[in-house]
């Protein structure tokens, strides 16, 4: 999709449709004012008799009669001024752009007016860019719901900032990789095929990549993600690519520098092992990599833009099946750092593979953790699919995680690590058990990764219900896949990268 700016007046562009942004109770104001005179007052009429309210995702396409020169306005809602964060507005221009290309336009004019700023520009882009995600990519003989969306034209936004287009238009494209990657059916995205995603990420870029087999994590003694493996046909892997954005910058070696290590679940099928899952749910377990998928994409992005920082992307993949080999409730691991695990919930399969994740990024120098991974449905229950759960070890890289969200329009909510919920991790037989049933489950998730960041700073984001929503209510979180964190990932990298210099 090509996106241009241009300055040329909203009536004069010459598109399928032109799109006017409109929130609820909003009156007609700058651009607005002069394009509804004329239309002979079209878009006033259709507020003031309440045809069209403004709600977000109200679209409304109405024809123009030759009065400009595009030959349909789109009125898009933004919903009540006060509640449009950077996820509405992303989701907002999502279902604008689904539209439009429902209706069979393949260019788009979009014009900046109030309550948008020109400050809402890298949001608006990264929204309508996911607005062209499709699910039925693997379907067969049948004619496509929607159109491409060959061109968007921007007015009103301001000239010469076309970098800013261009950095919009590749974070929306990762986020919609990682949503494809995370639609991708188990039999085709397995552990070898995730691999294989990072080795075309790691040749595109020139990336530093390790992938580790199963021979090289038994001599590493990663046992807790060989644990969870032992169920399955399938290899399982540790992937890192690493980024060296100093060296690429040109600065001096420093010993000190940050490394910011993102770290991803990738399960890339979950049966919940012996501790097996319910049935009609389990078909969704093919996104149990949307950590992975989310720090790939990210890395991807990162790498392209040189970013001075080093990063770091490390997966832990493998599927979590049922077999003859696999690890049963009772079971005790050591892991890769040394300390022993009793499993008494196979389902709980995440932050054990996690785990042995962080003590590799570790091992490869990380000074920053951040991880992704769709831990529990406890995140679910304590605060729905409209955020990520979060725990932080570290108040000042929390910060940094929360700017980054904001950024991102990427909501993310901190649970507090209390030190009365140590003992619900403790073990009579072991170091740590891996689950327990009962109270604060999102955040003895996290904690249990937590045990193995070392102090380093470090923040666990629960993407489980946010990377995949299945709440037909919730209008305003993106349907299916979201990619959640792909863009919160890219963001942290900036803010890191600026900060240390």
């Amino acid at each position: 999709m090509k996106i241009n700016l241009v300055a040329a007046a909203p009536a004069d562009i010459t598109v399928d449709a032109l799109a006017v942004p409109i929130a609820t109770g909003q009156r007609l104001s700058g651009a607005a004012v002069d394009l509804d005179r004329a239309l002979g007052g079209l878009i006033s009429e259709l507020l003031g008799s309440g045809e069209f309210k403004g709600r977000i995702h109200e679209v409304m396409p109405v024809p123009t009669n030759g009065r400009i020169a595009a030959r349909r306005l789109i009125l898009y809602g933004l919903g009540a001024i006060n509640d449009l964060d950077g996820q509405r507005l992303r989701s907002a221009h999502h279902e604008l752009v689904r539209a439009a290309r429902t209706y069979g336009y393949s260019r788009i004019g979009l014009m900046r007016v109030d309550p948008l700023s020109t400050d809402s520009l890298r949001a608006v882009v990264e929204g309508c860019v996911m607005g062209t995600f499709e699910r039925r990519s693997r379907q067969t003989g049948s004619q496509p719901e929607r159109g491409e969306l060959d061109e968007l034209i921007l007015t009103g936004f301001g000239q010469g900032r076309d970098h800013e287009v261009v950095l919009a238009q590749e974070a929306g494209e990762a986020t919609n990789r990682a949503r494809e990657w995370q639609n991708a059916p188990g039999n085709e995205l397995t552990p070898d095929a995730l691999a294989q995603e990072a080795s075309k990420i790691a040749k595109r870029h020139g990336l530093e990549i390790e992938v580790l087999g199963p021979s090289e994590l038994r001599a590493g003694g990663y046992n807790l993600l060989l644990g969870v493996a032992a169920g399955s046909t399938q290899p399982p892997h540790m992937i890192r690519l690493r980024h060296r954005g100093r060296e690429l910058a040109g600065k001096a070696a420093d010993a000190n520098a940050p490394v910011l290590a993102l770290v991803g679940k990738g399960i890339t099928f979950d049966t919940g092992g012996i501790s097996l899952k319910e049935p009609p749910s389990m078909s969704q377990m093919k996104a149990d990599m949307a950590g992975a998928a989310a720090v790939l994409a990210a890395i991807d992005v990162i790498a392209a833009r040189k970013v001075p920082l080093d990063v770091m992307a490390v997966v832990a993949t493998t599927e979590n099946m049922v077999g003859p080999a696999a690890q049963r409730p009772g079971d005790v691991v050591v892991s890769a750092d040394g300390k022993t695990v009793e499993i008494l919930n196979t389902d709980a399969e995440g932050r054990l593979v996690l785990a042995d994740a962080l003590t590799h990024a570790l091992r490869n120098g990380a000074t920053h953790l951040l991880d992704l991974a769709t831990l529990t449905g406890a995140a679910t229950i304590a605060i729905g699919h409209g955020a990520s759960a979060a725990v932080s070890n570290n108040d000042e890289f929390w910060l940094l995680v929360e700017e980054a969200a904001r950024r991102a329009g990427d909501r993310v909510w901190r649970l507090p690590i209390f030190a009365d919920y140590r003992v619900l991790l403790r073990s009579q037989i072991a170091d740590l058990r891996n689950s327990e049933y009962g109270e604060a489950g999102a955040i003895l998730g996290g904690m249990f990764i937590g045990e193995f960041a070392r102090g380093k700073p470090w923040a666990h984001l629960d993407i489980a219900a946010s990377s995949w929503n299945t709440n037909a209510e919730l209008t305003t979180v993106l349907r299916g896949p979201s990619g959640a964190g792909t863009r919160l990932c890219i963001e942290l990298a900036e803010l890191m990268a600026r900060t240390e210099r």
